[in-house]
Formats: structure tokens, sequence, C-alpha cells
């Protein structure tokens, strides 16, 4: 690839991702596909933290920043960097020359040689991408300034867990309460309805030990301690106290959830979880009451820090409020 087209794409592609993130610290939430950014319902114009602007057009927006302008769109999957011969003149401006182009026709021929070369990708919506080079998507984006200790929320590890395991654990374990007060107030529930009790229970029981094993392999008290900020070694003693329940019947829970998630081949896991006298329901309803009250605990510092910190996107109290106002309008 031309040399000059290289700086010009890597320059036009920074300034994109500096765009996004100041959008993402000044509020905006950010889209996973260009249907969602174009449904998105936020002003089509606004401001931004620090006196910039954005004009939401379409599948893109147009940014005025400290660094200058640029315009963009966000591809199909929410992917930012992508571009095209329009954006990257538009970006060069007066300073084509200084990218080694004496007219936007010269450009054109060096994107067009590249993309018959192979090095560059053209997609939908006529959007170009380094061929070979991963791409950045725009819920990655990590709006951190430097020194921030808190990672984006989109890559906390403690966020995955608590929701891609811990809530389908809560969801599961919503339902079969939900039947099992059915049960006890009718003393009657339909075949389905017994079937669907089970059903809850032991999958609520196989997330609940999904949960317990993401939380050891995360080895929480050190993650808290040494890869958050000071605020959140409070939680130090609730993963002290979590790790101690969680191994009280932690082979039994195991067993069961091998049971649940894989083919059964005899029931003495589930017999041996429920055998009489230990009564590991009730502890299993102990140690979720610990988790959630951890993880609640957990995403409310993470908010705190948010908003002290200016990372508005990211704040869940923010975007609920902004949803309580345009309601009341």
């Amino acid at each position: 690839m031309d040399d000059g087209l290289a700086h010009l794409i890597s320059d036009f592609q920074k300034n994109v991702m500096a765009a996004v993130q100041l959008m993402y610290r000044s509020g905006i939430p950010l889209p996973s596909s260009c249907d969602h950014w174009i449904k998105m319902d936020i002003p089509v114009r606004g401001t931004l933290d620090g006196g910039g602007e954005y004009y939401k057009h379409g599948a893109g927006c147009a940014v005025s920043f400290e660094q200058g302008c640029i315009d963009f769109d966000f591809g199909e999957h929410g992917e930012i960097g992508g571009f095209n011969l329009w954006w990257l003149s538009q970006f060069a401006s007066n300073e084509l020359a200084t990218y080694g182009f004496v007219s936007e026709t010269e450009l054109a021929e060096s994107l067009k040689n590249a993309l018959s070369m192979g090095e560059l990708v053209c997609v939908r919506y006529d959007l170009c991408y380094l061929a070979n080079k991963p791409r950045m998507f725009a819920i990655d984006i990590d709006s951190r300034l430097p020194g921030d200790e808190l990672p984006s929320r989109n890559q906390d590890p403690v966020f995955t867990l608590y929701a891609h395991t811990f809530q389908a654990a809560d969801l599961m374990l919503e339902n079969y309460m939900s039947l099992s007060k059915k049960w006890d107030k009718n003393n009657y529930l339909s075949q389905r309805e017994k079937v669907n009790h089970r059903i809850y229970l032991s999958t609520w029981l196989g997330f609940l030990r999904a949960t317990c094993e993401g939380f050891g392999d995360l080895k929480m008290r050190l993650l808290l301690g040494e890869n958050r900020p000071a605020t959140f070694k409070e939680l130090i003693p609730m993963s002290d106290k979590l790790g101690r329940m969680m191994k009280k019947h932690a082979d039994p829970l195991r067993e069961l959830r091998n049971d649940v998630f894989h083919r059964r081949e005899d029931a003495s896991a589930v017999r041996q979880f429920f055998e009489l006298g230990m009564d590991r329901l009730t502890w299993a309803h102990e140690l979720h009451g610990a988790l959630a009250a951890f993880f609640s605990r957990y995403r409310v510092l993470c908010e705190v820090h948010y908003l002290m910190n200016g990372r508005k996107g990211e704040s869940d109290l923010r975007h609920q409020r902004l949803r309580r106002k345009k309601r009341a309008l």
C-alpha cells in the first residue's frame, strides 16, 4: 500500500477513535450495529464534554472537537474506523499534500489500487477496512483517562460474570420460586409446570455453580485489592465470606452442575446433592443471596466511579434519569 494512503488511513482512524471515546464519555450510548445507531433515541445534534459538538446522521456521526472535524459511519456490527474516498478526502482537506497526494483524483487511484491488491476490503455501505487487521467495535471502546484503574464496563470481567452467568442463575431461581409459591398455595401444579419446576431448579443450581467457578477463576480478593480503585477494597470482606461459603458444598454442587449441563449417565449426583440431613438447598439460597449482595455493591461502586470520573456513557443511573425525563416530557 502507498505509504501516504496508509498514513492517512491511520490518522483518520485515530481521530474516529478519539471522537467515539469523547461521545461515550459525554453520555452517548454506543451501538452494537449500524441499525441500532439509526434507531437510537438521542438528539440529532448536541454538545459534547469540553465544548465539542456532534451531528447524528443515518448510520454515522459528524463530530467537531479539539482534534478537528471527523465524519464516519458505524459498520454493520458496530465497527468503527471504516472509511471511503469522501471521508478520507474531507478529513485531509487542505492537508492532502502532506500525505503525498496532489489531488483527490490521485488519492482515489491509490485507494483503487489498494483494493485491487487485496490490501483493503470494501463491505456494506461502501465502507472500506484494512484487510487482515482486527476491527474495533464501538461497544469495546475504552473511554478511561490515564490512571483510571476501573476497566471499561464492557471489558470488566466482574460485570461479564454477573451479566452472563449470575443473571441466568437469578432468572432461573425467580422462575423456580414462582412455581414453588404456586404449589404451596394451591397444592397443585400441572404436569408441564412440574417439569418446568424441576428444570428451573436444576438450571439455577447449575448456573450458581458456574458463577462460583468464575468467581474463583477471577481470584476476586486479589483483583479487588490490586486491580481496582481503592474504594473497592471494602468488598474484600464480602469476597472472603463468599469464598468460605462456596467451599462448604462445592463438590456436590459441581457434580450436580456436571449432571445438568452434560449428558446424564446416572442420577447419583442429584441424589447426593439433595440427600437428607445436609440441607444443601438452604445453603444454595444463602449463597445466591450473598452473591447478589456482592454484585449489587460492586455495581454501586462502579456507578459512583463512572460519574465521578466523567464516564457518563457507562452509567446506568444517568441513562435511567434521561429516560424518566423524556417520559415526563
